[in-house]
């Protein structure tokens, strides 16, 4: 059963996310108010578009209702986890990072690739969902990276900050793999 326009999932809610991750990213290299301000504002956005989504399922069920409001779920957890990442670290003092700049990075290329696939449909579809997986997966990777390396460090509270800054950003792209899944679920119908 093909879905209806109204049905489709928000691509603009992927785009705030793209948003916020390149916020984080722009904040890692050059930690400065404008870019917390930018991240900050793709939150209340978010918060935004995840209402107008709730809004626009009432008195909706079934399996396409459920699978946009868990699209419009994960990527504002999604958003509110990279956010999160640059909150902490500006009010831990952590300053400019390569490696979480990377991490915003690959979150931010998952998010446009989650845009496209909610435009695209069939083998399209498909293909910009694993393109965004592959970012998401990456992330992972680089936050396993961030916490060996915190291990190996001798100051232990820059560690543990490091590592929860890390985790948020791994959270974020977990919820990106989510929303990539919900998306997913609509390849058979």
């Amino acid at each position: 059963m093909a879905r209806k326009p109204s049905e489709l999932p928000s691509r603009g809610q992927a785009q705030l996310l793209a948003d916020a991750a390149d916020a984080a990213a722009r904040w890692f290299r050059r930690p400065e108010p404008a870019a917390l301000s930018a991240a900050r504002t793709a939150r209340l956005r978010s918060r935004g578009a995840r209402e107008g989504a709730v809004a626009g399922l009432r008195g909706r069920k079934g399996a396409a209702a459920t699978g946009v409001a868990d699209y419009s779920f994960a990527l504002r957890e999604a958003v509110e986890h990279a956010v999160a990442a640059v909150s902490d670290a500006t009010q831990w003092g952590l300053g400019a990072d390569a490696e979480f700049a990377a991490m915003a990075d690959g979150l931010r290329a998952g998010a446009k690739s989650l845009a496209r696939a909610a435009a695209a449909a069939g083998a399209a579809r498909a293909d910009a969902l694993d393109d965004a997986k592959r970012w998401a997966a990456d992330v992972e990777r680089r936050r396993r990276a961030a916490l060996d390396a915190a291990r190996e460090s001798p100051f232990f509270v820059e560690a543990v900050k490091r590592s929860e800054v890390a985790a948020r950003l791994s959270s974020a792209a977990e919820g990106l793999q989510q929303a990539c899944d919900a998306l997913a679920g609509s390849l058979a119908e």
